[in-house]
Order: structure tokens, then sequence, then C-alpha cells
């Protein structure tokens, strides 16, 4: 269940950000790249600013985390690694549109790196919770294996990765029509969402000990 809200996350972020912070992306560097190639080549230099520092802080997240959790040796380490992301949609939502593109998607994309690298594994599947394109394709090899060998574990990867994609896509569709109704205040849900894993996945380790 966690790993599909995290993916529902994902998607309702990078469409946060897609539709209120110039077609800015958070975790799709893919997309950045090209974007940011674009835009050095027309001279946009705001918007190539943006790319450029989102791009930036998204491999800052995976540095930090990956850093941290071989430095503290923590099962506290993952569920606290949600932090960064909430404290930066809270802030966010306060922030106007007028507020330059480069001071708010950074910071989102620096709290994405760190989710989507603490949390890596749904059931023991490796998956990604911040963009599709690996899970659409780790899903339709998962589909061929099991209508051709009848593999069981074939299947049961193949339903996950389809809900983990129906997940994020849910999770893109709610920010887009949510936003227009509360604007910049949209990003505000993934604060209560997140918050409440943390504290669901921190209860869960106490209770465990």
């Amino acid at each position: 269940m966690i790993g599909l809200t995290l993916a529902f996350c994902g998607g309702y972020i990078d469409a946060y950000t897609y539709v209120l912070r110039e077609h800015s992306l958070v975790a799709g560097q893919t997309g950045n790249i090209v974007f940011l190639a674009v835009d050095i080549a027309s001279k946009g230099l705001t918007i190539t600013e943006t790319r450029f520092f989102t791009f930036i802080f998204f491999i800052l997240g995976i540095f930090v985390i990956s850093f941290l959790a071989k430095k503290l040796d923590s099962p506290y380490v993952k569920p606290l690694s949600l932090l960064p992301c909430i404290l930066a949609c809270l802030l966010i939502g306060f922030l106007p549109v007028s507020t330059p593109d480069y001071l708010v998607v950074p910071p989102l994309a620096f709290g994405i790196g760190i989710q989507t690298t603490s949390f890596s594994k749904i059931e023991g599947i490796p998956y990604n919770n911040s963009f599709s394109t690996g899970n659409i394709k780790k899903g339709m090899i998962a589909w061929n294996g099991f209508f051709f060998s009848h593999s069981l574990a074939d299947k049961h990867a193949a339903k996950l990765y389809l809900a983990i994609t129906l997940a994020f896509a849910l999770g893109a569709l709610c920010s887009a029509e949510l936003e227009k109704l509360w604007g910049i205040h949209t990003i505000w849900a993934i604060t209560v969402i997140l918050s409440a894993v943390m504290l669901r996945y921190l209860y869960l380790l106490r209770h465990e000990k």
C-alpha cells in the first residue's frame, strides 16, 4: 500500500509543477534533459536555470540519502527520508505563482530524489514511485513471461507494475483536477498524505520492536 501511495504522490507532484511551474518535471529527468537542451538552444535562460537546478537537486537527493543510509544503518532512515518532501510541499503551498520556478521546483526534486531512492522496492520487486517508463517496461516483460511460461511470479509482478502505473496516473489526474479549485495550495495534499505514510511506517517499526 505504501508503494502505491508513493506512486500516486509522484504523479501528483509532477502534474502540479507541469501545470503551475512552466511545464517543469520534478522526477522525470529524461524529460528535463530534453527540455534543458531545447531551452539552451532557444536561449530561454530563466527556464534553463529551473531545469538545470532541478536535475542537480534530484541527483543531490539520491547522493545524500545513499550516504546517510550507509552511515546511520538505521531502519528509521527510510520513513524519515520522506521529511524533505513533506516540508518542501508544505512551504511551497504558501508561495505565489509569481515566485521564480527555480526556487520552487528544485527543492521538490531533492525530496523526490531521496524518496525514490529510499523506497525502491515493493514486495521485494524493484520499482520506481516517481516516474513510469521503467515500471511500464518491467510490467510488459512480466506479462510476456506470464503469457508464455505461465509463471505465477511474473503474473504477480505484472499486476503490481500495472497497479503502480495506474496509481501514478491517478495522482496526476487528481492533481490536475484539484488545481482548478485550490491552485497553488493543491500541493498541500501531498504534505498530508506523506505525513500519514511516514507516521504509519514509524508506528509499524516501533510496534515490531
